[in-house]
């Protein structure tokens, strides 16, 4: 359901659907809504008073901070902080997208980097890493990191580019792989030790990620050694 048009003294201080884009990691969507709602507070391209650029840019800084902070329990108060500073020097049309902008890639920056090194992700892979043979499922890894399942998943999504289920899968995969190369296990041993519910099936996971069935991977990896 589309947003309902915003009221003029609003876009003054509604910034959900640009808090929404920066969290999706979506930048070009949020210039874009940064730049639609900007015409709507000023619409006379010449005259812009410093101080009404000034509430609007804080107005803003202090949106994205709180609504990360609300939504992914990331305090990113350094970046409020020298966004803040940046906002006190705007005095033309020009300064207010520019430094609007500013503020979005810096916040865009620092959730880049808070994703990648997103501490409850790397509890997580390395949980799974060390339970492959397990069933695995997003609500079980999601209590052993102490978070709820939802916000492991859309962790999963944000900081890996694929679904929990879909990493857990890869991840089952290349242990196979590593199994097939180094050791003398039978598919069907695999198949177990990499959680596989079976050995067809097994076969059917490998062969969709992998291109090939394990058993004719097997047999290129001992030729191309041989």
């Amino acid at each position: 359901m589309p947003a309902a048009p915003l009221q003029k003294m609003e876009v003054f201080f509604n910034f959900k659907s640009l808090c929404e884009s920066v969290l999706e990691m979506d930048l070009e969507r949020a210039f874009r809504i940064f730049e639609e709602q900007s015409n709507l507070a000023f619409p006379d391209l010449k005259n812009i008073e410093e101080g009404q650029a000034r509430v609007f840019l804080t107005s803003m800084n202090r949106s994205l901070y709180n609504y990360i902070l609300y939504k992914r329990d990331i305090s990113l108060h350094n970046c409020c902080f020298q966004n803040s500073i940046m906002v006190h020097k705007c005095e033309s049309r020009n300064g207010l997208f520019a430094r609007g902008q500013a503020i979005l890639q810096m916040y865009y920056n620092e959730l880049n980097l808070s994703q990648k090194n997103n501490v409850y992700i790397n509890r997580a892979k390395q949980f799974i890493e060390e339970n492959l043979s397990e069933p695995l499922s997003l609500e079980q890894v999601a209590n052993q990191v102490f978070v709820c399942k939802a916000y492991l998943s859309e962790l999963f999504s944000n900081c890996t580019g694929i679904k929990f289920s879909e990493y857990v899968t890869l991840q089952r995969v290349e242990q196979a792989k590593r199994l097939l190369i180094c050791s003398n296990q039978s598919i069907q041993e695999i198949s177990q030790n990499c959680g596989f519910s079976s050995a067809a099936y097994f076969s059917s996971v490998f062969a969709r990620v992998a291109g090939k069935s394990p058993r004719k991977f097997r047999q290129e990896i001992l030729k191309n050694t041989a």
